[in-house]
């Protein structure tokens, strides 16, 4: 049976661990991930604030945990339906 080698005794090409560098997933082309960038005229950038009673805060906000959407696409869909 092969002896054990002490750390000190590897030389340096041994001491790499050829299973971690197998693993590495750092080498090569990277896949960056996530959805694609949209373009200038798509991108929502502009803001518009609005003013509510702290009633109609509670009702918008139980509106829009009751469809499971946030109150800011709630009050998109709101404004494209008056918009038509």
């Amino acid at each position: 049976m092969a002896k054990i080698k002490d750390i000190d005794e590897l030389d340096n090409s041994e001491k790499e661990n050829k299973f971690i560098a197998a693993a590495d997933m750092s080498k090569g082309k990277k896949n960056k991930g996530g959805r694609p960038k949209k373009e200038p005229g798509q991108k929502a950038s502009e803001q518009i604030f609005i003013n509510v009673t702290p009633d109609e805060k509670v009702k918008i906000e139980a509106k829009a945990q009751e469809l499971g959407i946030s109150v800011s696409a709630l009050c998109k869909i709101s404004l494209a339906e008056y918009l038509k």
